[in-house]
């Protein structure tokens, strides 16, 4: 190997540990309860990687040989793999902050307000004084046992998605497909649409990720998956040996999400790589 070729070997190794000890920062800073802010440095950090990534690339220019080649395209692809994996970060952050934001609400809802005298206890059976027909103790809890026993969308997408973070496709994807058919109106339907396709996917059912990936762009057009759909969609024609469809997908990525830079920059290189 000439002095040249161990250089940028040299170079793309160390590009790689910088993007696996971001990784591993991200990492532990979100189980030490990340914050925006975290997540914001780590997007700033990643561009850097991308840029040295590029350098590298130019440095390259075809000199190093096969191998040099075959190193870099590995180096592209991991990058690759986290920036979608921050992505998924960044979506498990926001459902972290809508969780805490929903206990929030329950607890200013069970407290009483300053100043405020509880009732004094009755008798069972018997109604507080002033009150006609007050429902006993046991008509109560009748009426309460449908909501103690029914699963928030909020519950059910945390243990979908626990399910598929564990390698439990199947699982999840029952999981996500319940959530959609139980609560169509909640703001987690259009996820779990997504990460349904994403179970697929891992799952090599093609054609049916496909169709869940349309379901998130044409069925929840304000969902933040879609510009994702569009990317994912590239990616299954890529395997299906479908070039001219892939090349279709990424087109839309730019076209429709210009300010994704994360997501136009991942679509620019399969496509350069699809004209190749």
């Amino acid at each position: 190997m000439s002095i040249d070729a161990r250089n940028q070997t040299f170079l793309m190794r160390r590009n790689f540990h910088v993007g696996g000890a971001l990784l591993l920062t991200l990492t532990l800073g979100l189980s030490s309860c990340a914050s925006p802010s975290d997540v914001s440095d780590l997007r700033a950090q990643m561009d850097t990687l991308s840029t040295k990534v590029a350098k590298v690339e130019r440095e390259a220019g075809g000199g190093a040989g096969v191998s040099g080649g075959t190193q870099l395209a590995d180096l592209e692809t991991r990058l690759d793999n986290q920036k979608l994996r921050i992505a998924r970060l960044r979506d498990r952050l926001e459902r972290m902050n809508h969780r805490l934001d929903q206990l929030m609400n329950r607890i200013e809802a069970q407290t009483p307000a300053s100043g405020a005298t509880p009732p004094a206890p009755s008798a069972p059976g018997t109604p507080p004084p002033g009150t006609a027909g007050a429902k006993t103790p046991a008509t109560a809890g009748a009426a309460m046992s449908p909501q103690t026993t029914s699963e928030s969308p909020d519950m059910i997408y945390h243990q979908a998605y626990a399910d598929y973070q564990a390698g439990h496709f199947d699982i999840a994807i029952s999981e996500f497909d319940r959530l959609v058919k139980e609560y169509p109106d909640s703001h987690l339907a259009s996820s779990a649409v997504f990460w349904e396709a994403q179970s697929h996917l891992n799952l090599k059912h093609y054609k049916r990720a496909l169709a869940l990936y349309d379901a998130v762009i044409h069925k929840y057009v304000d969902s933040p998956k879609k510009a994702t759909s569009y990317y994912k969609k590239g990616q299954v024609y890529e395997k299906l040996g479908n070039k001219k469809a892939a090349v279709k997908s990424y087109k839309r990525v730019l076209e429709l999400f210009p300010l994704e830079q994360q997501l136009d920059d991942l679509s620019k290189r399969r496509l350069s790589r699809l004209d190749e």
